[in-house]
């Protein structure tokens, strides 16, 4: 379709009412006509997609105009026509990146600047155009400018780089290592081997060093002993021979590796680069028995802030406190989590533990006041333990929580965002409206969070209004009702363990999204992998269906709870130990009994059981179901009372 005749449909389609002030029959129009054409994205037959949404309306047919153009198939007027239009909608940074392709086909030097509008290109062909768009209006020194950003940042094709050479080489030599560092910090190794021949015989040797390393190739001594004594100090090249190391499982070695870096000034180069595996050797060190070291791993991480930097700070408090006995030293540890963090979730874990650590100084009142701070978060894990330690009750509001207000007359509800949301449900197309939904979500205030909450419930997708809570959350408001939902898709009856248990995993695994699928492809509400669904199946003595996982949740909930009361049979109550198998196989726990400990035992401390689980997924994931599974084990007996957390995680 051309853009005239695009234009023309929208104008006439624009003077319809508002889309929720259209009659049902001409809503349901519109959708059956965004439906179809939906589908004929999916085929990623675009030309058909637009005349189907014809019919859809102009947001209908901006929904499928907005997919066109982020798959790279538009004009370049389209694109400029869009991104105006639809300024606010989800996806943007993308369908702008995908314009550069048809930016790059332009032969108006002022509309290629335009388009860009003083912001960087986020592709090679872009920074090509604007490059050359800049120069033939004389623009000399932004151009080369422009030139020298992109040399380093982005990704070049062989074509494009010999183009950008072409271009702009004189402005870039000294660049050269610049770019290739970069690609190898980031693992674009391809794109680095090619930048060999333009480096000096000096850095050449180190990037081979590095990329020998990154390779896994033999004969990487050798590479090493040939960097120059001058570059053998480089932190990338320390990095490289630090991950080698981890994935030799020389630990020991990549420990005296990281903490001699450590003590370097600017000896790690990119703190953050290091800060995943540096956790996961700290516990592997913890796991070993080498203390000290874990901790110091831990301690000197050279971040001030981020998740990566919250994580090890956690980790070094914990090793300090819990193996080595020396709270003065974890307490400085939980303090500086506490200011790195603003979620519920991670506010009562710092100031969990910081009880834990003024208790072990001996400072009651002030570990007191710790856990009263933390139990203000009784949605969360630790606030649901602070709590428990002070023998406070769960807070009847979380049962019930304020009534969700009105939200037709809410302003959002004027918002085209809106407005394709709840057309894509009409069109039965849940991914993308939560998509445009929590995009939506993003620019809401706490009362229109919850109006939001209100409309996806109302709309029956208890999916959707859980991630609006969930996001709410994020920044400290929280929502009880549609936080912690209480689906019919997970049935009253017929199941094989407690509703409130079916209900917490089901919460963990789908988020209530009947028709999730992994990319391990585990399905449905419960995520069961279709040969578990299938013995669940024969032993329930039900026939198997795998399309039923997900399009039938009662369904998928009698198998999954199967599979539940399978786990539970074998390890008994104990959800630390049923909610770990259930996310990474039963062999796994089995295993962490042996190394652990049983915390089932009354002499294993299971807080810190859990805190020890090898993987971060599974040990999130345990704690997530436990503090659920309070909390609607309490919303189902309609009635908030002792929180007895510790119980249901040992099954004692």
């Amino acid at each position: 379709m051309t853009l005239f005749l695009r234009r023309i449909s929208r104008s006439f389609a624009a003077l319809a009412l508002t889309f929720l002030a259209l009659p049902q029959g001409l809503r349901a129009d519109e959708a059956a006509a965004l439906k179809a054409a939906l589908s004929e994205t999916a085929s990623q037959d675009w030309e058909g997609a637009e005349a189907a949404a014809m019919a859809a309306g102009p947001v209908g047919q901006d929904i499928v105009e907005w997919q066109v153009l982020r798959a790279g198939e538009g004009l370049l007027g389209e694109y400029e026509d869009f991104l105006v239009r639809r300024a606010d909608w989800p996806g943007l940074p993308l369908l702008k990146e995908k314009g550069e392709v048809a930016v790059a086909r332009s032969t108006t030097p002022e509309r290629v600047i335009a388009y860009f509008n003083g912001t960087a290109p986020e592709t090679a062909a872009g920074a090509l155009a604007y490059i050359s768009a800049l120069s033939a209006v004389g623009q000399q020194g932004a151009a080369r400018e422009a030139a020298r950003r992109a040399w380093v940042d982005l990704s070049f094709t062989p074509d494009e780089q010999a183009s950008m050479l072409a271009a702009q080489g004189p402005a870039l030599q000294d660049l050269h290592w610049a770019r290739t560092d970069r690609l190898m910090w980031d693992g674009d190794r391809a794109e680095a081997r090619r930048m060999l021949p333009l480096l000096p015989d000096d850095r050449r040797a180190l990037a081979a060093a590095r990329l020998a390393l990154q390779d896994n190739e033999p004969g990487v001594n050798a590479r090493i002993e040939a960097v120059p004594k001058a570059l053998a100090a480089d932190a990338g090249l320390a990095f490289d021979r630090f991950l080698w190391r981890m994935n030799k499982s020389r630990y020991a070695d990549a420990a005296a590796l990281i903490l001699e870096r450590s003590s370097m000034p600017d000896g790690l180069g990119r703190p953050e680069a290091w800060a995943p595996r540096r956790a996961n050797l700290a516990r592997q060190l913890m796991r070993d028995g080498e203390l000290s070291e874990a901790y110091q791993v831990a301690a000197r991480n050279g971040l001030t802030s981020g998740a990566d930097y919250a994580d090890l700070e956690f980790l070094a408090g914990f090793i300090a406190l819990r193996k080595l006995n020396d709270p003065a030293t974890a307490l400085p540890h939980f303090e500086a989590l506490q200011r790195a963090v603003s979620t519920p979730i991670s506010l009562s874990r710092a100031l969990y533990w910081q009880g834990r650590a003024e208790e072990a100084l001996g400072n009651k009142d002030k570990a007191a006041e710790d856990f009263r701070a933390a139990a203000r978060h009784q949605t969360s894990y630790y606030g649901l333990l602070a709590s428990e330690r002070l023998g406070l009750p769960l807070d009847p509001w979380i049962l019930e929580g304020s009534p969700l207000p009105p939200w037709q007359g809410a302003a959002f509800t004027q918002s085209s965002v809106f407005i394709a949301a709840n057309l894509l449900l009409d069109a039965g197309d849940r991914t993308l409206a939560k998509r445009f939904a929590l995009h939506l979500a993003e620019s809401l205030d706490e009362t229109e969070l919850e109006q939001l909450a209100a409309w996806a419930t109302d709309r029956g997708e208890p999916h959707i209004a859980l991630l609006i809570a969930k996001a709410a959350a994020e920044r400290g408001a929280i929502l009880p009702r549609p936080y912690f939902p209480v689906p019919a898709m997970v049935p009253e009856d017929g199941l094989s363990v407690s509703r409130a248990f079916a209900l917490a995993i089901s919460r963990r695994e789908s988020e209530f999204d009947p028709a999730a699928r992994s990319s391990a492809d585990a399905r449905g509400l419960m995520q069961l992998l279709p040969t578990t669904a299938g013995h669940m199946a024969e032993k329930l003595g039900l026939p198997f269906q795998a399309a039923k996982l997900t399009t039938d949740p009662t369904y998928n909930a009698r198998l999954g709870t199967a599979y539940l009361a399978q786990l539970v049979e074998e390890f008994g109550p104990a959800v630390a130990l049923v909610a770990s198998g259930y996310n990474a196989g039963p062999g796994r726990p089995r295993a962490w009994i042996k190394s652990l400990g049983d915390p089932r035992d009354p002499s294993v401390d299971v807080i810190d059981w859990v805190e020890s689980i090898p993987f971060t997924e599974t040990r999130t994931y345990v704690m997530r179901v436990s503090e659920g599974l309070v909390i609607y084990r309490a919303k189902l007996k309609g009635q908030a009372g002792p929180i007895a957390l510790t119980a249901e995680l040992t099954g004692r």
